[in-house]
């Protein structure tokens, strides 16, 4: 989970602000922080009506024993478990047909107030065998090319390019850090999180404090550092950075090599350019019709 968000308040107190509630309500959608099959979403259906498959059951708990554990390196990751915060779907198999349709559901519940710190962690079904790691490599960014393509967002065309320090993946006009845990990972634990691929995407409200209006701590990203070292069997990755850090590209961070290969120079992402495609569309056939006048 993310460890890099350009830290400013150099005052802030690693501890969690505001101590779990057991007895927080059910909220008006249905959703109950402590229950977290009430936090599922399926497209458009939450809850129950999300009708979430038998295998999802092992693979959460999989991911809940190791982000409550004291020692997981993210206590951002930590906290939302705790507090309920956090909202799961899952995908069956390759199809990811209602994908879109899930983190347009996401989208509009973090643009709520009473969700605006609440994260969604995509489970996939686990492979009969466990994929390559260049597999995975190559599925996450299938999957973010296709949200990207099908983006509702009439802005999504004029997004910053990936190689711009400015670039945060978005859909439905949430920016979100995406972090992809996948079996494959031997030597960095801290991106396994269970037999089958999960996505975590955290919105960049996350990580900014409701008072003061600002991103959390400067301490929080050498902490969560710091615990990297002991929880992983390898140092910190070399592409990991800190958002508005000049030079800082937040993508070589969504998917990591596992023995601390930086990313290529090229991202695998390529930005949605529909206007300037229908734009130059126009003009050919404009000039077509001219020709044949």
């Amino acid at each position: 989970m993310r460890s890099n968000e350009g830290i400013e308040d150099d005052g802030v107190q690693l501890v969690e602000p505001h101590a779990p509630n057991p007895h927080r309500q059910v909220s008006n959608d249905g959703f109950d922080p402590g229950d977290w099959k009430s936090r599922i979403i399926a497209g458009r259906a939450t809850g129950a009506a999300a009708k979430a498959p038998a295998w999802l059951d092992a693979s959460y708990e999989t991911l809940r024993t190791q982000v409550m554990d004291p020692a997981y390196p993210c206590f951002f990751g930590t906290i939302a478990e705790k507090r309920g915060e956090m909202f799961y779907s899952y995908v069956n198999g390759k199809d990811i047909r209602d994908l879109a349709a899930t983190m347009q559901t996401f989208a509009e519940l973090v643009s709520l107030p009473q969700y605006r710190r609440n994260n969604i962690a995509v489970f996939f079904e686990p492979d009969a065998q466990p994929l390559a790691h260049e597999a995975y490599h190559e599925w996450f960014w299938s999957i973010l090319q296709h949200l990207h393509d099908v983006d509702p967002d009439p802005l999504a065309d004029s997004q910053p390019d990936p190689s711009h320090e400015d670039w945060e993946f978005s859909f439905a006009g949430v920016e979100t850090f995406v972090v992809c845990a996948c079996p494959s990972f031997r030597l960095r634990h801290s991106r396994n999180l269970g037999p089958g691929m999960v996505l975590l995407f955290q919105p960049r409200s996350v990580f900014v404090d409701t008072i003061t209006n600002k991103v959390i701590g400067r301490e929080a990203r050498n902490q969560v550092r710091k615990r990297l070292e002991t929880w992983d069997e390898i140092g910190a990755h070399p592409d990991l950075g800190f958002y508005g850090d000049p030079g800082n590209l937040e993508w070589k961070q969504y998917f990591l090599d596992d023995a601390n290969l930086q990313a290529d120079e090229r991202c695998p992402f390529l930005k949605r350019q529909r206007e300037k495609r229908a734009a130059h569309s126009t003009d050919g056939q404009v000039q077509a019709r001219r020709r044949n006048d």
